[in-house]
């Protein structure tokens, strides 16, 4: 579904040309996941398939990992409680009435307003800002991420590395660093390595069969309308985004442009659609769309991906003059978080505090209040105002954070053990979040606990594809005479954890014939 899986098979050289043509976000992806299946035909497997033995799952999750902390670590992911909180939410809906629920996800945003969406090994699905900004209904956004659900669940990608070499992967992730160590100079170069690389690998790209793509909208669509969101959605979005591109005299978005929608496809996802909805009562207890809601959050992550986001305040007002009542408040919030972002606080505190005036206890207007506080440096009002919500929902991760900020704020190493307190349940929950791991980091480094706070800062660089620097503080932690026993303990337990991601890595560096070979470089970041 995504940009990179329909590529045609071209002269390296060509190829890396076309590449050129992708936003940088794609274009990382790309190759990253380059080499990690054929342009071949891909069947299903037979009885017996050796797909599991080619990549287990443990090399799977491993893989896909690598790529999504790299791309964390360029910037691509936003990497924002609330929106992270709800796209995990939609998505483990969806996984929950799929296939196989027992599957391991990492649902995330993507930094890019290009129109699009992909799944990579290990169960990563990403979007795009820019696709959730166009989809009009929750169950739209829904329809996409189905559709990637059901690739992963069915193993597609796991299937296409049965003809290609593992050794494909770290190429690919090879010249990932050596595309970063370039990205301040000319094009030129940085074609250059993409034509080398994609020699190298003999441009096997994502390409799945017209079958691999049916068979995920059909299992997409069901787990849709399991969920509770409108089956016919997938089918209405890609007939609106096609006659939208026309309308714009624009070309198709590389959503479309590599995920072709006939006639034919569309009509049978209607057909699936109407079979499910008279064949297949849904109960009353499953989830119903918050088109509301998701009309706050597809704004936040349009302010959060732009560039510029003071740059949109004056297309949110034009917007504003413009529209109906039932989009005003989403609109609202996009400019109050806009206004902030820009620095115009005055406007946005009024805004946003009518806002959460008007909407006693609506998180998203609460939390976007207390930055736009914070960014004006009234920490203690926001605390303030925060406290008894943090009492009302006390399993909000997205409020407990940014109530941590707003005693952080203050400087005051009592408020910092409090911050550090409030964090501390959340770490055993997810600790796997660089946002928060960084909110415990500074709340225990204000509180006096320099041995707390240096383990969630190599939390930190673990999850943001950093694992060097990772590594070096745990091993730096352990000398300290400060650390307590269970501590230590820990400590021990996770370096023993990372330690053969590490050796891996050190081994590319200490032979890096393969990449010499092809002009690349082993990123230390990676």
């Amino acid at each position: 579904m995504e940009s990179f899986r329909s590529l045609k098979v071209q002269p390296s050289i060509t190829f890396a040309h076309q590449a050129m043509k992708f936003s940088k976000p794609a274009l990382i992806f790309l190759l990253l996941t380059a080499g990690l299946t054929q342009a071949a035909e891909i069947n299903l497997p037979e009885m017996g398939s050796s797909a599991a033995e080619i990549l287990t799952p443990e090399e799977e999750d491993r893989y896909g990992r690598q790529m999504f902390y790299e791309y964390r670590r360029l910037g691509y992911v936003i990497d924002d409680p609330m929106l992270a909180d709800y796209i995990e939410a939609l998505g483990y809906r969806l996984v929950a009435h799929s296939e196989r629920p027992e599957q391991d996800f990492t649902f995330f945003i993507v930094r890019s307003n290009d129109i699009n969406a992909f799944a990579a090994p290990g169960g990563f699905v990403g979007v795009n800002a820019g696709l959730m900004y166009l989809a009009r209904r929750e169950d739209e956004l829904a329809a996409v991420m189905g559709h990637e659900v059901a690739h992963v669940t069915q193993r597609h990608l796991v299937r296409a590395y049965e003809k290609m070499q593992k050794s494909t992967l770290p190429i690919a992730l090879a010249m990932l660093g050596a595309l970063v160590a370039t990205r301040n100079t000319s094009g030129d170069a940085t074609q250059a390595i993409l034509a080398s690389g994609m020699g190298a690998i003999q441009q096997q790209q994502i390409n799945f069969t017209r079958h691999n793509e049916y068979e995920a909208d059909r299992i997409g669509i069901g787990i849709l309308y399991r969920t509770g969101f409108a089956p016919v959605a997938a089918a209405d979005f890609f007939k609106r985004l096609a006659n939208e591109s026309r309308a714009n005299g624009e070309g198709p978005p590389p959503y479309l442009r590599t995920h072709p929608v006939t006639i034919t496809r569309v009509s049978e996802a209607h057909e699936r659609a109407d079979r499910l909805m008279e064949e297949t009562p849904v109960t009353e207890s499953i989830y119903r769309p918050d088109d509301a809601n998701f009309a706050l959050m597809k704004h936040r992550a349009r302010v959060l991906s732009a560039d510029a986001p003071g740059a949109l305040i004056a297309d949110y007002r034009r917007e504003l003059k413009n529209t109906d009542e039932a989009s005003r408040q989403s609109l609202q919030y996009g400019l109050g978080i806009a206004l902030s972002l820009g620095a115009e606080h005055e406007e946005a505190l009024r805004i946003l505090g009518a806002l959460a005036d008007a909407s006693p206890g609506q998180l998203p207007f609460e939390i976007a209040l207390a930055e736009a506080r914070l960014a004006n440096r009234q920490h203690a009002e926001a605390a303030r105002r925060l406290a008894p919500l943090v009492e009302q929902f006390p399993d909000s991760a997205p409020l407990k954070i940014a109530f941590a900020g707003a005693l952080t704020a203050s400087a005051e190493k009592a408020k910092g053990r409090q911050a550090a307190e409030v964090l501390r349940p959340l770490i055993n929950k997810r600790g796997y979040d660089p946002t928060l791991q960084l909110a415990f980091a500074r709340a225990n480094e204000l509180s006096g606990d320099e041995d707390r706070a240096l383990e969630a800062h190599a939390e930190v660089a673990l999850y943001t594809g950093r694992p060097f620097d990772a590594m070096e503080q745990l091993k730096r932690l352990l000398e300290r005479p400060s650390i307590s026993y269970y501590q230590r303990a820990r400590v021990e337990a996770r370096v023993a954890e990372i330690t053969p991601f590490i050796l891996e890595l050190e081994r590319r560096r200490m032979h890096p014939e393969t990449d010499q070979r092809l002009g690349l470089s082993v990123n230390n970041g990676m």
